[in-house]
């Protein structure tokens, strides 16, 4: 049986002695254990021996279960020497995920563990002075550490330091171009900061380098159409918007606490360009879905939805730069 597989991601060996063994112990296993049976039988497509690396920008093909389970045996064995990184694979069948795999380092190592100490602590928004100074162990020992510079950034992006953050986030993308919570990261900061056109192109590569099947995905689309709709791109905004709109998250997913925000601002979207039937149903919508996670209460909706039904708004008295609708109501998301 043939299934639809993604794989995508890096792991990081820190040294030439370990990417070696790492190296050695892929291709005896790959030869003699699973007698080439797995996805990735050409090891110089994946090894990089300058920068010390394994590592799948994006594989989308057929493949069988046997090819799967051997992949995912042999990726979790090297996997256990690398320092760093992540290789994500996920098997679909009619577009629904039936099997997946996240694998990285083991955490007995001191570098893996120190850094799953400074990410739990950042997301339980524990004592942030405290992951700084793990991180900084971390780095001091792997400076190569991409996660570790961006985990730092988002710290910094916390306590209000926008540009050491800043400098964090772009050391993270240097090393590691496909790190797509680093650029989450730094174009969350830049839209809490307003800046709208800088944080478009960084919000992209969230889009680009992850598949639609992660959360971090939608995360970036919410974001683009906000930055869309600030900017007075009301299309690509509706365009970004309604995606999210129609995706089913389910509860427990932090994006499906998001979709009542989305839905009301897709709404603003669809009055700006004159839409309002469009409009109206977005509105309606909205009222329907969990508030969690904003603040938009009910009577902002139906003064809204009211309206959507009353006039239409001018392009000539359009404010791009405040936002304001026709009848001189600040539209804002």
């Amino acid at each position: 049986m043939f299934s639809k597989v993604i794989v995508q991601g890096r792991l990081d060996f820190g040294n030439a002695n370990t990417f070696d063994k790492a190296y050695k112990l892929y291709i005896q296993r790959k030869d003699v254990y699973y007698k080439n049976e797995v996805i990735f039988n050409k090891p110089e497509e994946c090894f990089d021996e300058e920068k010390m690396i394994f590592v799948v920008k994006r594989f989308n093909n057929l493949v069988s279960d046997k090819y799967w389970r051997n992949t995912v045996h042999l990726l979790k064995n090297l996997a256990e020497y690398s320092l760093t990184g992540r290789i994500q694979m996920w098997m679909m069948v009619d577009g629904k995920i039936i099997r997946q795999e996240h694998i990285k380092p083991s955490s007995d190592k001191n570098i893996v563990a120190a850094f799953e100490k400074a990410n739990d602590i950042v997301n339980a928004n524990g004592d942030l002075d405290m992951a700084k100074k793990i991180l900084d162990g971390v780095i001091a020992k792997f400076a190569d550490h991409a996660m570790a510079h961006a985990l730092y950034g988002r710290i910094l992006a916390r306590q209000g330091n926008h540009k050491e953050a800043l400098k964090k986030f772009d050391k993270a993308i240097r090393i590691d171009p496909y790190l797509s919570e680093a650029y989450l990261w730094k174009g969350k900061m830049l839209v809490s900061m307003e800046n709208y056109e800088e944080a478009l192109p960084v919000l992209e590569n969230v889009t680009d380098y992850s598949i639609a099947h992660q959360n971090i995905h939608w995360i970036g689309r919410r974001l683009k159409g906000k930055c869309y709709f600030h900017l007075g791109n009301y299309e690509k905004a509706i365009f970004e918007w309604k995606l999210f709109a129609k995706k089913p998250f389910e509860k427990g997913n932090s994006n499906h606490y998001w979709k009542r925000m989305v839905t009301f601002s897709l709404g603003k979207a669809y009055l700006q360009t004159n839409q309002n039937a469009e409009a109206i149903l977005s509105f309606n919508h909205a009222l329907e879905l969990d508030p969690l996670f904003d603040s938009v209460p009910e009577e902002e909706i139906r003064k809204f939805r009211e309206m959507a039904g009353g006039y239409e708004v001018s392009k000539k008295t359009r404010q791009k730069s405040t936002g304001r609708s026709s009848s001189g109501v600040k539209i804002s998301v």
